[in-house]
């Protein structure tokens, strides 16, 4: 077992993030058609809006089964280096993790077990069409602020 999935363990898992927000994660693969292109696994909270991004990673040319594990990688990453700023960082196992695509979530899932991800800690759920509007449109927002940047 890696370090990565060892610390990812060992980390506390929480109901909520504070008193009154949730320790729910929805994840997506997004794609960035700015040169260089690239893809980001996003992360979003869909209570607060908290958005974290992974990447850019070029994902174009694994099969799925090695993007699965890409992304997998991303999402440990996330947890165990803390999401957030400064003071503010969170480094918590999250409570839920959901994803946009029925398929990415039982690969991931997969891969997770092979991993040797806590049991209670790998389970991916699939975001309702709400929360799929809401990421989308955190989505749009961030890709907005990227190509404002690269102009």
């Amino acid at each position: 077992m890696s370090d990565l999935v060892s610390d990812f363990n060992s980390l506390a898992r929480l109901s909520h993030i504070s008193d009154k927000i949730p320790n729910d994660w929805v994840f997506t693969v997004r794609h960035v058609p700015v040169e260089p292109e690239a893809d980001l696994i996003m992360l979003v909270n869909p209570t607060t809006l908290e958005s974290h991004c992974e990447g850019p990673i070029d994902l174009s040319k694994l099969d799925s089964r090695d993007v699965s594990a890409v992304i997998s990688h991303c999402l440990l990453k996330a947890f165990v280096t803390g999401m957030g700023s400064g003071d503010q960082q969170q480094k918590i196992a999250p409570w839920t993790l959901k994803t946009t695509d029925a398929k990415l979530a039982r690969e991931v899932q997969e891969v997770m077990v092979v991993m040797g991800v806590k049991e209670d800690r790998r389970e991916i759920g699939v975001a309702d069409d709400k929360v799929k509007k809401l990421v989308d449109g955190q989505w749009e927002d961030l890709l907005g602020t990227i190509q404002r940047s690269m102009a």
